[in-house]
């Protein structure tokens, strides 16, 4: 029995950058969470919100450099720069 190396790695690849994607659109709806949040002074709410947003750009920073595309990393890059910046504004 042989293995498909290749598309393992592939699929592999595929299921990261997913995941990676999710973990960005987690950590913006989070920001937008701790914003509301704050508005309304809800504070502990905004807490929480506002750390599973630093979380979710923690996770961004340690696997990104897993991913093999270039293009793909860099674009990761820029979104974790930018969740970076909006978190930065809370």
């Amino acid at each position: 029995m042989s293995f498909d190396y290749e598309a393992i790695r592939a699929k592999t690849q595929r299921t990261l950058i997913a995941f990676l994607d999710s973990e960005v659109a987690v950590g913006r709806t989070l920001v937008q969470s701790a914003a509301l949040a704050k508005s309304q002074g809800h504070m502990n709410h905004y807490v929480q919100a506002r750390l599973g947003a630093v979380q979710a750009a923690e996770c961004l920073r340690r696997f990104m450099s897993q991913v093999a595309d270039d293009t793909v990393r860099t674009e990761i890059g820029m979104q974790l720069a930018e969740l970076d910046r909006i978190i930065s504004t809370l």
